[in-house]
């Protein structure tokens, strides 16, 4: 799996030094911080921006992408927390728009939503930029030593405005997000120091009562 990220980084470092017709970005954004421990919950905000800015001046109408990560150290989590953003329209019920996470590869999330709303509305529930989906997953203990940094990151993205045509565009930079990952030691100091603290304070709090109980002796 290492490998496969590095090639993957590789080549997105490659494409990141290709001209770009229009710029758009699209950015995987943690909700907690870049750090995470084995057994919490990690969430990720999928974000884009400049579907104006960048001189697009369109609305998006579906979006389609591949998200990699580490299934030795992460694992979907496909109800509540993660969903879907409201701005191609809300997903509940499939009123407003289709949504879709197949997460049946390990390690693999192909993400695919397709609003029912024409243009105009979409262009009144959409700015610039706007959140497309919440991901979450549970952090785990690998099996073998943990890992200092764990990789994040998005490929074959498709793009549509509200009539199904493709959006011909260049990502400014293509969605990578790396995680630091806290060592067991560093997990296990920390239960000790908490500990030690806790001690600390119960011995604070029993000394005045043992003086109290000399005296009255």
């Amino acid at each position: 799996m290492n490998k496969l990220f590095l090639a993957a980084l590789l080549w997105l470092a490659c494409l990141g030094c290709s001209p770009l017709a229009q710029a758009l970005q699209m950015t995987l954004v943690p909700r907690g911080g870049y750090q995470i421990a084995p057994g919490g919950t990690v969430l990720v905000d999928l974000n884009i921006a400049g579907l104006q800015s960048g001189g697009l001046g369109t609305e998006l109408g579906a979006f389609h992408l591949d998200l990699y990560y580490d299934p030795d150290l992460l694992f979907y989590l496909p109800g509540a927390p993660s969903g879907w953003g409201t701005a191609l329209g809300q997903v509940a019920g499939g009123a407003q728009a289709l949504a879709f996470a197949d997460d049946a590869t390990p390690g693999l999330l192909h993400l695919d939503e397709v609003s029912l709303l024409d243009g105009l509305t979409l262009g009144q529930l959409q700015g610039d930029g706007f959140r497309l989906a919440t991901l979450a997953f549970q952090a785990r203990m690998p099996g073998g030593p943990v890992p200092a940094n764990t990789f994040l990151f998005a490929d074959d993205i498709l793009l549509g405005d509200a009539a199904g045509n493709r959006i011909p565009v260049a990502l400014d930079q293509v969605p990578v997000l790396i995680l630091q990952v806290d060592e067991p030691a560093t997990i296990a100091l920390l239960g000790l120091g908490v500990a030690a603290l806790a001690w600390q304070r119960r011995r604070v709090t029993m000394w005045p009562r043992r003086r109290q109980a000399a005296h009255g002796a």
